[in-house]
């Protein structure tokens, strides 16, 4: 029966050892966590992707033209950063990116082009671009005022 107890009190450390290693481990990754949230720009914290502006207004055009802008943005992150897919939402917006991982303190762009034809007055569209980046998604934007072709 002493063997018996022996082992038991034995286990019961060896298990309450380990749990006490987990719960430092689980403590050390909401530490991390919270290190991270406190850093909002998660600089030196995978990759990161900062943009020289995030905003472009194309300002004034007619309806019909077709418009570009290029969105350059740099990884300041620590890590490679691949852009997986960019998304918009109309066929009037088509996106050109990258397709190589973007390796830190590279610079690299997303360019955008307009179809205005069938748009009229004010046009905002957003481009979603989903990477490997925290978090995975980014928004880009652009507007235009587009003048409606006279009726024939």
């Amino acid at each position: 029966m002493k063997k018996i107890t022996i082992i038991f009190f034995v286990l019961t450390a060896f298990v309450f050892s380990n749990c006490n290693s987990c719960s430092n481990s689980t403590d050390a990754a909401i530490i991390e966590t919270e290190s991270s949230a406190s850093n909002p720009n998660n600089l030196g914290k995978g990759p990161v992707m900062k943009f020289d502006s995030e905003t472009f207004d194309f300002g004034t055009i007619n309806e019909g033209e077709q418009v570009e802008h290029i969105f350059e943005f740099k990884n300041v992150g620590d890590k490679p950063l691949l852009i997986s897919e960019v998304q918009v939402t109309c066929g009037c917006t088509v996106p050109k990116w990258p397709r190589e991982p973007i390796k830190p303190g590279q610079t690299s762009e997303i360019k955008i082009q307009f179809n205005s034809t069938g748009k009229k007055d004010l046009q905002k569209k957003d481009v979603t671009i989903i990477a490997n980046t925290t978090p995975i998604e980014t928004v880009i934007s652009f507007t235009a005022l587009v003048i409606a072709k006279p009726e024939e």
